[in-house]
């Protein structure tokens, strides 16, 4: 899938690494192998991580070793991390300089434990602290989105674009669901804002994935993304994903945003600078 001029090109930064062509197709593998477990499985059964909205299922552990199993099959040395390893390894997805697969094994848990088929598989690879290549797996649409730096986002193959909508006014823009009660009313005061100041509110949507909310930024469903809860797992592929279908990414209050940071916008250039001349008027508080 036009990954062929790619092939090269990691390996000559990274001997270990065989590279990003066959890395992008691996990836794939391992998505699409979880993907099928993830559209037959029925174990949900969960223990709470912060609250009762914040769990891990069954399912998310399994998911998480199919994809660990299959990339180590190609990538024996690389380091992979997930959402659900501890606290203590997750730590080093902050290094300035670190180097490996970064998995969200089903993003939309909440969403996955009740069967609304609204969750999606993440596997980013993040070079020296960058998002440099990205896979999205949707298995309930049959949809898989990758990307590699300077290469382009493509969907099932075909290159995809952030849309062209230019004005608030009949924008699609997401927010998220959070498990952080708080965070969540940010969200939600945020977005009232864009009314508050334009007179226009836009077609919202709120799913429980912010992993397929970037990749809808990314083919132009959804026009911007603004969220302030958002974990590494969350951005390492999407990052990568939406930067390639021309998309920009900050922070809430305008800076460059890294995959390690919690608060973003992103979105095609339009929609994202009309909601920065709403968000600079906001209280700091509702940008973090």
């Amino acid at each position: 899938m036009n990954n062929e001029r790619i092939a090269d090109d990691m390996s000559q930064n990274n001997p270990e690494i065989k590279g990003r062509g066959q890395m992008l197709e691996s990836m794939k593998d391992a998505a699409l192998a979880a993907g099928e477990f993830m559209k037959s499985s029925d174990e949900r059964d969960h223990t709470d991580k912060s609250n009762r909205k914040d769990f891990v299922t069954v399912s998310d552990i399994k998911a998480q070793n199919i994809l660990k199993e299959e990339l180590t099959k190609n990538f024996p040395d690389v380091v992979i991390l997930s959402e659900e390893d501890s606290e203590k390894d997750r730590q080093r997805l902050f290094d300035a300089n670190f180097t490996g697969f970064v998995l969200d094994p089903i993003d939309g848990t909440y969403n996955f434990k009740r069967d609304m088929k609204e969750s999606a598989i993440s596997i980013g690879y993040i070079e020296n602290g960058e998002s440099v290549a990205g896979v999205i797996y949707d298995p309930y649409r049959g949809e898989i989105y990758e990307a590699s730096e300077g290469n382009g986002a493509f969907r099932n193959g075909e290159p995809i674009h952030v849309s062209d909508h230019s004005d608030i006014e009949g924008s699609n823009v997401a927010t998220s669901n959070s498990y952080d009660d708080e965070g969540m009313k940010r969200n939600l005061e945020r977005h009232l804002a864009i009314y508050e100041n334009t007179g226009h509110m836009p077609w919202t949507s709120c799913p429980g994935s912010g992993v397929l909310i970037h990749a809808w930024v990314a083919c132009g469903r959804v026009d911007a993304y603004h969220h302030n809860g958002l974990k590494p797992w969350d951005n390492a592929a999407a990052f990568v994903i939406v930067k390639e279908a021309g998309g920009l990414i900050e922070t809430l209050d305008g800076n460059e945003a890294k995959f390690t940071d919690s608060s973003v916008l992103i979105g095609n250039k339009p929609i994202v600078d009309g909601l920065r001349g709403v968000f600079s008027k906001l209280p700091d508080a509702l940008l973090r």
